[in-house]
């Protein structure tokens, strides 16, 4: 998988379109049907944008692979807007922050974590996460709004080399850290 995903980073690197627009991953895999706010239906290869409202229909996911190697899976029933992105690959500063409407959402962190952890958060309507260097998932109930955090890992055969960190999930009653894995 690691193999994978620096050959699609390569690729990010070497198009045009990265250098002339606003192209801030690719579409890894997708399974069904999936859109972007156009309507178009996406597929694996296809350019993400910053500012992009990606939805996967009932029964499909997809996964976007951003250019400092975050990761985020998103399943069934499922919107998520790229609210900011910002990616400097020479310091490998920047800073991700995305919002789930609905559906759920699979994270693994990338650099930009790596490098200044609260510089990844994910917002839902119950609050905003804020990732401190590893995997997590995040749901929210379409229609309850109601939003359910797991720390996935990295468990105990962590081979990616992840570190344990933890997740940070705020809203205006106060502020609770995951920092055991699936907590």
């Amino acid at each position: 998988m690691k193999f994978y995903f620096k050959i699609l980073i390569i690729f990010l690197f070497t198009t045009q379109s990265f250098a002339s627009s606003q192209h801030i991953g690719v579409i890894g895999f997708v399974i069904g049907n999936v859109f972007n706010q156009k309507g178009e239906q996406l597929k694996v290869g296809d350019p993400v944008y910053f500012g992009d409202t990606i939805s996967a229909t009932d029964g499909s996911k997809s996964q976007l692979l951003f250019i400092d190697e975050t990761v985020m899976t998103i399943g069934s029933d499922t919107e998520l807007t790229i609210d900011d992105y910002i990616f400097d690959p020479s310091t490998n500063d920047g800073k991700l922050l995305a919002t789930i409407i609905a559906g759920s959402v699979k994270v693994l962190s990338g650099k930009i974590s790596e490098k200044n952890p609260a510089n990844l958060e994910v917002k839902t309507p119950a609050g905003t996460i804020g990732s401190r260097g590893t995997e997590f998932k995040a749901s929210v109930d379409p229609l309850t709004t109601q939003s359910k955090i797991l720390l996935v890992g990295p468990g105990p055969n962590n081979s990616l080399d992840l570190r344990a960190g933890a997740v940070e999930v705020s809203n205006e009653l106060g502020t609770v850290t995951l920092d055991q894995p699936y907590l």
